[in-house]
């Protein structure tokens, strides 16, 4: 029970880190004291530090269960999780080439970039957070162990979150073109468009 009780722990710690550096006020300031690549580091080193709780909580070393134990794999559950994860990976390729990590990142209130709506972004708002979902769910069928299977539940429920407050932040900086933007994409899903004769 504690090893699970870590791993919450651990995924909280992260989403307070994780949300709190990224706060528009907080990464400002960062930004203005350190500047970006200072304020990159410093997200990056503590995103690494906050993660590695709960993942050293899943005792990661068992995960070569179906190398030393080949009779332990459930074929549907491990061919599921594999085909979510091949399909995390392609959305995150997907976004990828319409936009860089390092512009999602760059939410400076005194720059005004321009809103991507184009390739992936024309039907889905947030596909790298989707992505971070299938790849966790898929981590979760490959590796079914109650430890595992926490810790995606647990940061996949964050990531939901974190992805509301992204919107927020998105609503402040790009305002009217935002909310305009929010009819046409979908949140994590492509929006379901009803054919008017």
């Amino acid at each position: 029970m504690i090893e699970y009780l870590l791993i919450v722990l651990g995924v909280l710690i992260f989403g307070f880190q994780h949300s709190g550096i990224s706060a528009l006020r907080v990464k400002n300031r960062i930004i203005d004291r350190w500047g970006k690549a200072g304020y990159a580091r410093l997200f990056n080193a503590t995103s690494i530090v906050g993660i590695a709780i709960p993942f050293i909580a899943m005792n990661y070393w068992d995960w070569i269960y179906f190398i030393l134990d080949p009779s332990l794999i459930r074929p549907l559950l491990f061919s599921s999780g594999a085909v979510l994860i091949i399909i995390g990976l392609m959305v995150t390729l997907m976004a990828s080439r319409v936009i860089s990590v390092s512009t999602v990142a760059d939410m400076r209130t005194d720059r005004q970039a321009k809103l991507v709506t184009d390739g992936i972004y024309s039907r889905i708002r947030h596909p790298l957070y989707l992505a971070t979902i299938l790849l966790l769910l898929g981590l979760a069928a490959v590796y079914p162990f109650d430890r595992v299977i926490v810790f995606s539940i647990t940061l996949s429920a964050y990531v939901i979150i974190g992805a509301y407050f992204e919107e927020r932040k998105l609503v402040i900086h790009y305002g009217q073109e935002y909310l305009d933007y929010r009819k046409q994409a979908g949140f994590m899903l492509p929006r379901i468009r009803s054919s008017q004769a």
